[in-house]
């Protein structure tokens, strides 16, 4: 058995570095990037006609490829004492099974990402990091851990890069297969440019937080050496998440694409990817060479001790972020920016944005989610009218600038302690000949009258957002203060 220059006992192969396997992981990735600018530009210039099930086939195919090239190159390049096929292949599946039992789950459905985490540059930034980055790494974590990690086949530095760049891979085929079969195909070359960015920036980040686990299997590594992997895995992926948003453009269509998708965000996820393999190799070069110096704590071969405490420090932070990504999701969500104009106080949702017309008392925005908007209008009360008179202006006004205008039924109600008169509406805009489309609407009016003055505040929204936008209307009714 190897032992420093202190005379401690290593790992037998603490002080062992297969250069290879770098090498291979990093020659991977750029033949990923390789064969996707040959599906681009065989779907550019052939453009092949697929629809239906034969583009769902294909998509799925597709959304496999970066795993399999990624194992069959490692395989090819890395002849020395690689890693057992079936060890790795159980390593990707198992990441797989778990990023769809749980990874998805948490970010798609528990916290329901995609409806608020563009709302502001803030939330975007703490969500992503908290949230999207926390829980990618976590099942990261629990797949090398609890599945590899204690095996006789993990006995070197660089296997934790090879199990958690596999495992990285089974996160991102995850999330590449529920892209396909949500959208029941994809466009084949942007499709793959976005399954290939997935997969360059999980395979990347799984190789990251597989180099703290490979550390600490061979050395004696403090109780926060996992969490820290794990703290800068998360970071650096919810970064990641925020640039990708910046850089790339326009969305993946359904069948055929007449042009060339932009490469921005497949050309970030292969720096990250060629940073991540550069920065992994130099970190291992730097503690093979502290290991041979006795500078580097010596763990001996069958020492377990503190795994465990370092596992439970590592699900102690994963809880931690968790309830950070609560308390984002809550002040996206539920956060209120307050108002006051006219004698009139209230509050709206905070991503809302304010852009109050001549004529209006306030008019707020949802421009990053479902379009609704919410107006507040106040006006003179004329010759005594009543809530029906004012009622029947609205709709008179209405119907002389919308091609359809249909009130759909009205109630009593209450406004800051007032009777009012609540109404649904719903109505066409815009086309005829030469014009566009005519746009559906639905909308809803509380009337009030208050100290003279008639008050109406109204919701409109597309008719399929209504149900979603009704609680945050009726939450900002009930706070309005005359």
């Amino acid at each position: 058995m190897a032992k420093t220059q202190a005379g401690g006992e290593l790992h037998p192969k603490a002080a062992f570095q297969r250069r290879n396997v770098l090498a291979s992981d990093l020659v991977a990735f750029i033949a990923l990037i390789g064969f996707v600018a040959l599906v681009v530009l065989i779907d550019h210039y052939l453009k092949p006609s697929l629809d239906g099930q034969w583009l769902m086939l294909a998509g799925l195919a597709l959304a496999l490829v970066p795993a399999i090239l990624w194992m069959f190159m490692f395989y090819r390049l890395d002849s020395a004492q690689p890693e057992p096929v079936t060890d790795v292949a159980r390593v990707f599946v198992i990441g797989l099974a778990l990023a769809s039992a749980l990874g998805l789950p948490l970010t798609d459905q528990f916290f329901r990402v995609r409806d608020w985490l563009y709302r502001d540059t803030l939330t975007t930034l703490l969500g992503a990091i908290f949230v999207i980055g926390g829980v990618q790494a976590i099942v990261v974590f629990i797949t090398v851990r609890f599945f590899i990690y204690g095996e006789p086949e993990f006995d070197e530095r660089c296997d934790g890069v090879v199990y958690g760049t596999a495992a990285g891979l089974g996160y991102a085929t995850a999330m590449n297969l529920q892209f396909i079969l949500a959208n029941h195909g994809a466009a084949i070359g942007p499709g793959e440019i976005f399954i290939a960015e997935v997969a360059l920036a999980h395979a990347a980040l799984g190789g990251l937080l597989g180099y703290f686990l490979g550390r600490a299997k061979m050395q004696h590594e403090p109780v926060w050496w996992m969490s820290l992997g794990f703290a800068l895995t998360a970071l650096i992926g919810g970064l990641f998440t925020v640039l990708l948003g910046q850089v790339e453009e326009g969305v993946i269509s359904i069948g055929a694409n007449a042009a060339l998708p932009s490469f921005s965000g497949l050309l970030l996820s292969g720096a990250l990817a060629a940073g991540m393999s550069l920065l992994v190799a130099a970190l291992i070069r730097r503690d093979v060479r502290l290991t041979l110096a006795g500078r580097m704590p010596p763990r001996a071969a069958d020492a377990d001790a503190g795994d465990g405490r370092a596992t439970g420090a590592v699900f102690g932070l994963f809880a931690v972020t968790l309830v950070a990504g609560l308390l984002v999701w809550n002040a996206a969500v539920n956060g209120t920016t307050s108002f006051h104009a006219d004698g009139v106080r209230g509050a709206y949702p905070s991503y809302y944005t304010s852009d109050t017309v001549p004529g209006a008392l306030l008019h707020v925005t949802d421009s990053l989610g479902s379009g609704a908007e919410f107006t507040i209008a106040v006006s003179p009360l004329e010759n005594g009218q009543k809530l029906q008179d004012i009622a029947a202006m609205l709709a008179a006004d209405r119907g002389s600038r919308y091609a359809v205008y249909k009130v759909l039924d009205s109630a009593a109600a209450t406004v800051d302690g007032s009777p009012a008169l609540r109404q649904r509406y719903a109505w066409a805009d815009g086309g005829g000949l030469g014009r566009s489309m005519p746009q559906l609407k639905q909308g809803v009016d509380y009337i009030s009258i208050k100290s003279g003055r008639a008050v109406v505040i109204s919701l409109a929204a597309a008719p399929d957002r209504m149900q979603e936008v009704m609680p945050l209307f009726t939450r900002f009714v009930n706070s309005l203060n005359f």
